[in-house]
């Protein structure tokens, strides 16, 4: 098939999908983006993709495609792997940046101009542009041409260009070679201490980093701190990656300092957390959970440790090292190292031999909190190897009543079980290695994936389709007998809650389950059916659907498979009246009713929302209008307005 334009250049590496959409049309004396709709509406295109779009119009295939990065225009929507997993609110297409000497030596929009935390031009060592020298008007994307204003002057000319510091350009270079990476292009990897920090963090995780980090440096004072408004603007998010670079270029010490003005210094020996750090802190520390930025997690983790006076308790989730080396713990804990019973520990306390002190709670309670340090002939002991029932439900994810329904599913065995009613917590014990056997059987791969419209997580599918049949433990043995693939897990949920599955995969297996049921609740059975559930309620109202089985109890009402498939024989609705008649969706029933045909139930016969029609005489109809068409006679309408089911 040849190309439809007749001149179709090459991509260049890392070059905007929108901008090689600019250059397509300017190479083909179309100036401005909007020649798009104009070519679809004359050449008569239908709704398609960028990838589908790009293959006809310049006859190039994958390997040419694999230049193009970010995203397109809303009516060439181009696949998520395009985007990189990055998140909406890192791209910019309210208008355009750009680097006035590297558009005029290469002729081409990079992808990386198109990042709101790209301020910077790596090479020329400079700040990009995003106002138009002549009428300092944001330049849009849709007005303009390749390298010209909307008012005609030149981007690319000679222009005042302001130097970027040299922590602004280390990040833009790191963005860059980020960027570079994640789409596999060849690069030259820095050496600085700032590259060598982020060795290991991809493109998104980065971006998030220098978001949070400079929004809660420089725009701390905010209720919200990462609420900011208009961040695609140079001008909003310069301040922002200045303080994000400047924080990161002196690492540790300058985050330290954001840490200790943040925190609230007369609280250092409150017993929670939260009063010494306060929600700010604690909401940085949240926003940068990823494993990938684990340095910070351990940072704020050597703050808290080095600066309160409280007690890191599990429920805090330190790193071991952390939490073994900070200097306060708990008097039961220290009575446990030692060996001694907390009445002769209160004595060793008072005579000075080791040293303690009380913290006092929000109630009447207080804690006695022991130094560590006067203690460390003794070592922490192991802390158990069963698990009781609230330790097993963090350990894989679960709730408590999920991690029941596993018991009583035969797919978790637990070591001890309480009896009758007595279901304490306290009274459940669970084996650390029958745990991992649960989530090994499920073959989770701990590793990063970014969100993606292509996949579903375990937590959304229970939310929105146990009541049509793809509960928690149908999914759980789906996955184990292989019907289902777990692609990936989200590092930042743990165990079960985390599964990442393919979306495609799941609707077409979803459809196959829906299909080998005999029984079926009346949500899934309205999915069955291709109705909505009210109208189910409606026809069982009317007595047009019978056939309800209660094998569960009264308020469960069931309905057989031959139930179902006896109502789509009888009437026809929807698509197959679309289907039968070869009218459309929307108008087949109007049509049908303005020749004759009656439906048996509707808006037009007793207020229902949804025509059914009997099979019978949509058929009968289709056979007169055929026999009158095969005569040359004019067609009639056919008199089954007085028939009744």
């Amino acid at each position: 098939m040849l190309p439809l334009f007749p001149i179709h250049p090459l991509p260049f590496p890392l070059e905007s999908a929108i901008g090689y959409l600019l250059r397509l049309g300017a190479v083909n004396d179309l100036p401005t983006l909007p020649w798009l709709q104009a070519f679809q509406k004359r050449m008569e295109r239908p709704a398609q993709s960028f990838d589908t779009f790009f293959e006809q119009v310049t006859g190039h295939g994958s390997t040419e495609m694999n230049c193009l990065w970010g995203p397109s225009i809303p009516t060439l929507p181009i696949s998520p792997e395009r985007k990189l997993g990055i998140k909406t609110t890192y791209w910019n297409l309210h208008h355009r940046r750009w680097c006035p000497d590297c558009l005029r030596e290469n002729g081409y929009w990079k992808a990386e101009w198109l990042l709101t935390l790209q301020v910077a031009c790596p090479i020329h060592r400079c700040l990009l542009h995003e106002l138009c020298p002549a009428c300092q008007q944001p330049v849009s994307w849709y007005s303009g041409g390749l390298q010209r204003c909307r008012c005609d002057h030149s981007l690319t000319s000679e222009a005042v260009s302001t130097p970027a510091s040299e922590a602004l350009c280390q990040v833009a270079q790191l963005v860059s070679g980020k960027l570079a990476t994640a789409t596999d292009t060849p690069f030259s990897a820095g050496t600085s201490d700032l590259a060598h920090l982020v060795e290991h963090v991809q493109l998104p995780r980065l971006l998030d980093l220098l978001w949070v980090l400079g929004c809660y440096g420089h725009y701390r004072a905010l209720k919200k701190s990462l609420k900011v408004q208009d961040h695609h603007r140079l001008a909003v998010a310069l301040p922002v990656l200045e303080s994000a670079s400047h924080m990161l270029t002196q690492w540790p010490h300058t985050f330290h300092a954001l840490l200790f003005d943040s925190c609230d210094q007369t609280q250092t020996h409150a017993l929670h957390l939260h009063k010494f750090s306060g929600p700010r802190l604690l909401a940085l520390n949240r926003a940068l959970s990823h494993p990938e930025l684990h340095f910070v997690r351990y940072e704020f983790e050597r703050f808290v440790s080095a600066h309160w006076k409280g007690v890191i308790a599990d429920r805090h989730k330190f790193s071991e090292a952390i939490t073994f080396e900070h200097t306060t713990i708990l008097a039961k804990e220290a009575a446990e190292m030692l060996q001694i019973s907390r009445k002769k520990l209160n004595m060793l306390v008072n005579q000075g031999c080791i040293q303690g002190w009380y913290q006092q709670s929000n109630g009447t309670l207080r804690y006695l909190v022991i130094d560590r340090k006067s203690v460390l002939r003794f070592q922490l002991g192991s802390a158990g190897a069963l698990y009781t029932l609230a330790d097993a439900a963090d350990y894989l994810g679960l709730s408590h009543p999920r991690l029941k329904l596993l018991v009583e599913a035969r797919l978790l065995v637990p070591a001890r079980q309480p009896e009758g009613n007595n279901t304490l917590h306290l009274h459940w014990a669970f084996e650390k290695s029958e745990l991992d056997r649960v989530l090994g059987d499920l073959r989770i791969q701990v590793h990063a994936t970014p969100a993606c419209s292509s996949m579903i997580s375990l937590e959304a599918v229970c939310r929105s389709r146990s009541r049509t049949g793809a509960d928690f433990i149908t999914l759980i043995r789906a996955i184990q007998r292989g019907e289902l693939d777990c692609i990936a897990r989200d590092p930042n949920q743990p165990g079960l809650k985390g599964l990442l599955l393919n979306r495609t995969q799941f609707e077409t297996w979803f459809g196959e389950h829906l299909q080998s049921q005999q029984l079926y609740s009346i949500s899934p059975a309205a999915h069955y059916l291709g109705l909505k559930e009210h109208v189910l309620y409606w026809l069982r109202d009317k007595e047009l659907l019978y056939g309800f089985e209660y094998p569960e109890g009264a308020k469960s009402p069931k309905l057989s498979r031959s139930a179902l498939d006896s109502l789509k024989a009888r009437y026809a609705w929807g698509l197959e009246l679309e289907r039968l008649t070869g009218y459309g969706r929307k108008s087949a029933a109007r049509a049908l009713i303005n020749r004759g045909v009656w439906p048996v139930t509707g808006p037009a016969v007793d207020g229902g929302t949804t025509y059914l029609f009997l099979r019978s005489d949509v058929i009968a109809f289709q056979r007169q209008q055929a026999q009158l068409t095969r005569h040359g006679l004019p067609c009639k309408a056919v008199g089954g307005g007085d028939r009744t089911c």
